[in-house]
């Protein structure tokens, strides 16, 4: 991925985050793909694959007969995303090293371009969105996922919670990243001059054994050498060896339940 002003994800264990965070999302995404109309036979553009759990997930969609095309900056992660896309016999999806900012590397036309959680941490997320656009076929699709992190977190939100969400939250804020940006998608894509574009606003969630508090925790873990650096947190305060059975015990003890990060999906087809 491009960076916004820093990435404020540590990338030493993004892979593990990423892997956690799809638990909670890849769902989601599910549901938009199939709203949306992702479907088989189709060439598709996965804008910052990460790990490639967004690439996979597509790739389903497209099947054998489709194909998807990951740009990654890091190495590490284009890496990670092959082996797990050959260990599962996944031959339809390629990874190219670039920067999705120029698309580099990529070549051709895609029938729909994607992207989870990117725009965000991107300097100039309408350019960005502009070049994949004039990569798209007429009639292609664009579909698109941020997330929106003003909500409160847990209900109810005691004290641990509560506590964890103003670290995220400041952390975001100092480095640049617009943690509500999930609410801005729909207005970015109708700014662009994209028409009849759709909207949809989704969040796991649960207590007990359906706590989502395992992807929050791992959240707080990849930006905590952020946390560190700008003096808004210690690894000694966060404690994240247990954190994450402490966000669930305070919960518990209440009968309470966590939510997930509401996940916009905003999609529209170019004119035929």
């Amino acid at each position: 991925m491009s960076e916004h002003n820093d990435y404020v994800f540590d990338e030493t264990n993004e892979h593990r985050r990423l892997r956690s965070q799809s638990t909670v999302f890849d769902p989601i995404t599910s549901r938009l793909f199939t709203e949306a109309g992702l479907a088989a036979g189709m060439r598709v553009l996965d804008l910052g694959s990460g790990a490639g759990n967004v690439a996979m997930l597509a790739s389903q969609f497209v099947g054998p007969r489709g194909s998807v095309v990951g740009i990654e900056r890091d190495p590490e992660s284009i890496r990670a995303a092959r082996h797990w896309a050959e260990a599962a016999g996944r031959d339809n999806i390629e990874y190219v090293e670039g920067d999705v900012t120029t698309l580099g590397g990529v070549d051709g036309e895609f029938d729909a371009v994607v992207g989870r959680t990117i725009l965000v941490h991107l300097a100039d997320p309408k350019a960005v969105l502009r070049a994949a656009i004039g990569r798209l076929r007429a009639g292609g699709l664009l579909c698109m996922q941020e997330v929106d992190l003003t909500h409160v977190w847990a209900q109810p939100e005691t004290p641990l919670w509560k506590q964890i969400r103003r670290w995220v939250v400041d952390t975001c804020s100092l480095v640049g990243v617009d943690y509500g940006y999930g609410r801005s998608l729909f207005s970015v894509l109708g700014s662009l001059g994209l028409s009849d574009v759709r909207l949809s606003i989704e969040a796991s969630g649960g207590g007990g054994e359906r706590s989502v508090a395992f992807a929050w925790a791992e959240a707080v873990a990849g930006i905590l050498p952020a946390m560190e650096r700008l003096g808004i947190a210690s690894a000694d305060e966060v404690g994240i060896g247990d954190l994450e059975q402490r966000l669930d015990a305070e919960l518990d003890a209440q009968h309470g339940f966590s939510v997930s990060p509401l996940v916009f999906g905003a999609w529209t087809r170019l004119a035929e």
